[in-house]
């Protein structure tokens, strides 16, 4: 049996075993708002799968983590690599990123909600949560080039432009993917979080909000599931694509 198959393997029996205990828990329990079977979370599953607005809610959260991940994404690369090169913009930035970093997630859910309603207040959470960690990211990939290759570089006086696209990029690779991978699971679940904060209309965060008024602890756990499906995709999409860039590099 070869490592992927085993790895399958693994995840399947961790899956059931977890299954198993939650189906323990919840006869030890015997209360569906406290913690419902996993039985009644199926159907529950199937239900909301089944509404007439489940993927223009799938979609909506979608669409709103992607924009605010590549919007962090592009702008981390751009004033990333500035910052690493030029020490000026550099230090222009370093109190502004800190400062994004230090802020409290539900003060930066608030301010976005006075700023912009609650339609594009999960976008520009995601945003700002999200883009100190890959701006990081790339500031470390620029830490580790080679000061040897930049020197010869000057010394032949090769254009900044190809300085930057043939040594600082490729260099700055393996970081950038290794912070995506990170940051994209998370801008979903803080997308989520404050599609519940600002009631975004048709999205997994409304129908968390709606399950919880209703105290059907069922409907909570079946958007969880499909939050959670969503990010495991968004984590295999992104470790393929990581691979692929290695075996290029």
């Amino acid at each position: 049996m070869n490592s992927i198959l085993k790895d399958r393997l693994y995840l399947l029996i961790s899956i059931a075993v977890l299954i198993m205990l939650w189906k323990f828990l919840s006869l030890i329990i015997d209360s569906e708002i406290i913690l419902p079977s996993p039985e009644k979370t199926l159907i529950e599953l199937i239900s909301i799968i089944k509404q007439k607005t489940f993927l223009r809610a799938v979609f909506n959260t979608i669409f709103r983590s992607l924009t605010g991940f590549f919007i962090s994404l592009i702008l981390a690369v751009i004033i990333g690599i500035l910052s690493g090169i030029f020490k000026p913009v550099h230090y222009i930035f370093k109190p502004i990123v800190g400062i994004i970093k230090s802020t409290p997630s539900i003060a930066i859910i608030l301010l976005s909600l006075i700023w912009l309603g609650s339609e594009y207040t999960p976008i520009l959470v995601g945003f700002l949560i999200i883009f100190p960690i890959l701006y990081s990211n790339i500031i470390e990939g620029i830490r580790n080039v080679d000061e040897d290759l930049i020197e010869m570089a000057n010394i032949y006086k090769v254009k900044k432009w190809r300085i930057i696209k043939e040594i600082y990029f490729p260099s700055i690779l393996s970081y950038l993917m290794a912070g995506a991978v990170t940051c994209l699971g998370l801008n979903l679940k803080v997308v989520i979080a404050a599609e519940v904060l600002s009631q975004s209309v048709v999205s997994i965060g409304e129908g968390l909000q709606f399950e919880k008024y209703n105290l059907n602890t069922a409907g909570v756990f079946s958007w969880v599931i499909i939050a959670v499906i969503i990010s495991a995709i968004f984590d295999y999409s992104l470790l393929k694509l990581q691979n692929r860039i290695e075996k290029w590099k």
